[in-house]
């Protein structure tokens, strides 16, 4: 297909998860250019989203922008992208930022993929490419956390410091028994008064209960939001230090 002189922008983006595909800002960059000058295109300009999500084109300013300037009359025949994974991951924004674009007469080209809208076959890909892409992607999350729920369920902790009253072994919650201590009595008041959780915080307090400081909780003192912690993380396992 004959691409020369027409005028192109150029949309590279990343976020963490593009990261582990292995393609920096600057390598999207360098490959659309490369792209554009062996089509004997015409850069017009860059809209670059560095460290942005693809899942909705609400956190994409440069992307907002350039859908903006088209719809303010850009002279632009085409949007270059490397995978059409960097235009967007939703389906529906996907479609409906492409359906946009072209009533202005403006089209898209995946460079990897070898998609360009301006073909029925290419819009038809698009089409079936975004979906399925979405489809996989609310898999993941799921998976993920399912994963994270059961690993729960087995007393593992997934990710950080162990919560107070526990200590981690082999990545498990165990009980501490130092610190045991005023956890059993934050049940005991929980149960069996009515003070609350700031009232729970002052009779430790009071009660001269130690708080033991550690790096996720340096104050020596007790709070009602420090309370409401501990009792979240100990209904959330099997194994509580009330035991």
């Amino acid at each position: 297909m004959n691409r020369y002189g027409k005028r192109c922008v150029l949309y590279p983006r990343v976020s963490t998860e593009m990261q582990v595909d292995g393609y920096s800002l600057e390598g999207q960059k360098n490959m659309l250019t490369r792209f554009a000058d062996r089509e004997e295109m015409i850069v017009v300009d860059t809209y670059e989203d560095a460290g942005k999500s693809g899942k909705s084109i609400e956190g994409r300013p440069a992307f907002q922008k350039m859908l903006r300037d088209i719809e303010d009359g850009l002279d632009v025949d085409y949007i270059l992208v490397y995978k059409l994974s960097r235009f967007g991951r939703n389906a529906a924004d996907i479609l409906n930022s492409l359906e946009l674009v072209q009533s202005y007469g403006v089209n898209l080209i995946c460079i990897e993929e070898g998609i360009d809208s301006s073909q029925t076959s290419g819009k038809l890909l698009i089409s079936v490419l975004s979906a399925v892409a979405e489809i996989e992607r609310e898999n993941i999350i799921e998976q993920t956390m399912n994963g994270r729920r059961e690993k729960a369920r087995q007393g593992g902790w997934n990710g950080g410091f162990a919560p107070y009253g526990y200590t981690l072994e082999d990545n498990k919650l165990m009980i501490e028994e130092t610190e045991a201590v005023a956890i059993r009595k934050i049940f005991e008041l929980y149960t069996s008064s009515e003070i609350g959780l700031g009232g729970i915080a002052n009779q430790l307090n009071l009660q001269g209960i130690r708080k033991i400081p550690r790096q996720n909780g340096t104050l020596e003192d007790w709070t009602g939001h420090f309370i409401k912690l501990i009792l979240a993380v100990s209904y959330t396992h099997l194994t509580l230090p009330t035991t």
